[in-house]
């Protein structure tokens, strides 16, 4: 589980909690701009629900791969793919390589 999910589904209940408040206040203004706030919440929320997935590395093997995309100008998730790839192919044999 990602670690931001916790967190916006806490900002996201603090949103509806506050816009019921200010819907039972009669404070339109207010309900108008915390209903955008939980628009926003919510497509975040989606976009980290539909992440890649995340793997925890060493910190050694973390640092390498900062320092190796930044000597070669690479995205450190495709050098990421790029290293498990490898890995994989040498684990594998060509008649397993689709599993």
């Amino acid at each position: 589980m990602p670690r931001l999910l916790p967190l916006l589904l806490l900002a996201l209940l603090g949103v509806l909690v506050g816009a019921v408040d200010a819907a039972r206040g009669g404070d339109g203004d207010l309900v108008v701009l915390l209903a955008a706030v939980g628009v926003v919440l919510a497509a975040a929320l989606v976009l980290v629900l539909r992440s890649r997935h995340r793997i925890a590395l060493r910190p050694d093997l973390a640092t390498w791969l900062r320092r190796r995309a930044a000597a070669t100008g690479e995205p450190a998730d495709r050098l990421a793919d790029r290293c498990v790839a490898a890995y994989r192919a040498g684990l594998t044999t060509a008649g397993d390589a689709g599993r």
